[in-house]
């Protein structure tokens, strides 16, 4: 059992910060494991099924941003009345954001069995590779339903203080990945190949396991915060759209992000096959960098909403403070090894000679935007904790779609920099984000904020 009031104080508030981050960072690990076993997986296959699981897999993260969105208002939303005592608000709220998911799921369910390779197309992949990517994402897409529900089932755990239920329910997902990926990519017993579209199966297989680990969980009696099945999906007028109130400008947000995302992409496609997979390696690698920072910014939302539901501004100010700090000094470290080892991280994907090459030099390049990236992450998770999500909206525009897409193509197109230019346009955008969600934390909105 867990007590969904956390220890809010200043003696104890470093204690609560790791408390909370260190399952949520061991989970993002695990998270990413699901995306990076498969690529290990594909590697072997050659250039061409790495290209395409990596640009299926990175396009499914940019079309499945609503379930994120909804996870975010929830729980700032059950956050809030925890910390304000009111527990049947809190079970409420929980419920609407479910019955979001649910909706949006089937949504993306059938768009992906529907529409996969156009999409693929429409955003410049190459054809050979439009044809492997459409196998892997319509299979992973087609378990958008599930994939819905346990991130905003995570989310909504998260906002009690139980970051240790999704951080076992991610595990045994990777546990379930790796054996179905095993038995699908290559065929094992009366189980064909699958190659490419077996990686996505496994992915999908793990997200339905993972899923009902959470349920369990949600709807577990003996907790002090509990949703019974019943309950799950059962509408309420008002918190449905409280809770979508909050998810709105989340959404907005992410979909800037996502079309100034797409638009990174097209640039990057356009410049060959070659740098299209050097690249996928270098985020793979550099995802493995950020599990500190999604750690850290998954234990800010509760201690904020909490802090302001207590009517404790001034805690939530110091949480955010403290975490931050974390944040700075542990990737900083990071940063470091990224310049001296970049070619032993790429090497573990077993990429071709040329690949390798490109990839280490732009791993180098990401060494630093490590930094920027955290305080950005830590500084937006902490307005949306406290249900501001206009702040980092704003942020979002000015850096996604006014500064990013221009100077991008700028340096890797204009300037014929290729694709080193695209990630050096990246860290300069990301610098200028940062400074923003910093100025506009210290603005203070989010202190006011009605949920």
């Amino acid at each position: 059992m867990w007590s969904t009031v956390l220890v809010l104080s200043e003696s104890r508030i470093h204690g609560t910060i790791l408390r909370l981050a260190w399952p949520a960072i061991v989970e993002s690990l695990l998270q990413l494991l699901v995306y990076l076993v498969g690529s290990i997986m594909v590697g072997p296959l050659g250039t061409t099924a790495f290209a395409a699981v990596g640009q299926a897999s990175m396009l499914a993260t940019y079309l499945l941003f609503p379930f994120w969105s909804i996870g975010t208002a929830s729980a700032a939303l059950v956050s809030r009345h925890i910390g304000g005592q009111d527990m049947v608000s809190a079970r409420a709220c929980a419920a609407q954001g479910m019955l979001l998911a649910l909706v949006f799921g089937v949504f993306f369910t059938i768009v992906g069995i529907c529409w996969s390779h156009e999409i693929l197309l429409l955003i410049g992949t190459e054809p050979e590779v439009a044809a492997l990517g459409a196998q892997y994402l319509e299979i992973l897409l087609g378990f958008s339903l599930f994939q819905s529900l346990r991130v905003v089932g995570s989310s909504i755990l998260r906002s009690v203080g139980d970051t240790r239920t999704p951080m076992w329910a991610t595990g045994v997902m990777n546990l379930v990945n790796l054996a179905a990926c095993y038995v699908f990519v290559y065929g094992w017993g009366p189980f064909p190949r699958l190659e490419v579209a077996g990686v996505a199966l496994a992915s999908g297989l793990s997200f339905v396991v993972s899923l009902y680990i959470v349920l369990r969980k949600m709807g577990n009696r003996h907790e002090d915060f509990f949703l019974p099945l019943r309950d799950l999906f059962r509408p309420a007028v008002p918190e449905f759209f409280a809770t979508l109130r909050l998810a709105a400008p989340n959404m907005a947000e992410m979909v800037l992000q996502r079309a100034g995302g797409l638009t990174y992409l097209w640039v990057v496609t356009g410049l060959g096959t070659t740098a299209l997979a050097a690249h996928y390696m270098a985020v793979r690698v550099e995802s493995i960098a950020f599990m500190p920072a999604f750690g850290l910014s998954m234990a800010v939302p509760p201690l904020v909403g909490q802090a302001l539901g207590a009517m404790n501004p001034n805690l939530a100010d110091l949480a955010v403070r403290r975490t931050v700090m974390m944040g700075f000094w542990s990737m900083n470290l990071l940063a470091v090894g990224f310049l001296a080892v970049p070619g032993l991280l790429v090497g573990m994907f077993s990429p071709e000679p040329e690949v390798y090459k490109l990839s280490s030099l732009v791993v180098q390049i990401s060494a630093f935007e490590l930094t920027c990236v955290t305080l950005y992450m830590i500084y937006g998770s902490a307005m949306r904790g406290a249900g501001d999500t206009v702040s980092p909206m704003i942020v979002t525009f000015i850096g996604a779609i006014l500064v990013r897409i221009g100077l991008v193509y700028t340096l890797a197109v204009t300037l014929d920099l290729g694709l080193p230019g695209v990630w050096i346009g990246t860290v300069v955008h990301w610098a200028l984000r940062a400074l923003a969600a910093y100025l506009l934390f210290r603005r203070g909105r989010w202190r006011t904020v009605r949920v």
